[in-house]
């Protein structure tokens, strides 16, 4: 064999491996891929349901509920409460550009009424506050406004 066979037969094996790891990345995080669009852009980002899917799936609908310049958290909540959940809020944060969009601490217990934020969106679980009442519930989350 000649130098030219060589190079051509190293450089299909490598294209077949290549592939084939290819193929094993698709599989594995779950199709189809061509058959519809994705509802966000972190479908298929691995093989199980990303974090941030739910807020930005949710965001959008709640969006119009919300006043312009309007002062908005969002989180999970943990046991009811108040979570800083990074993944959620940066997501608020992207969805929600007339909004002001504050860390999830100003919706917590030890804040003072007056410093509380004005709405809150909760992901998937419902939140528990004295000092907030629902405003709308969706699927994969609810919306809450505080009583001042």
């Amino acid at each position: 064999m000649n130098r030219r066979a060589v190079e051509q037969t190293v450089i299909a094996l490598g294209a077949i491996l290549l592939m084939a790891a290819l193929l094993v990345r698709l599989i594995s995080r779950g199709g189809p891929y061509f058959a519809e669009r994705p509802q966000t852009i972190v479908d298929h980002v691995g093989p199980g349901k990303h974090e941030t899917r739910d807020a930005l799936i949710l965001l959008p609908k709640i969006e119009p509920l919300i006043p312009r310049g309007a002062m908005v958290t969002c989180f999970r909540p943990a046991g009811g409460q108040a979570d800083y959940d990074t993944p959620n809020y940066f997501a608020a944060v992207g969805a929600l550009p007339k909004h002001t969009v504050l860390p999830p601490f100003v919706a917590s217990l030890d804040t003072p009424r007056n410093g509380l934020v004005e709405y809150v969106v909760a992901i998937e679980k419902p939140f528990d506050h004295p000092y907030y009442h629902l405003v709308a519930t969706f699927p994969e989350g609810r919306l809450y406004k505080v009583d001042r």
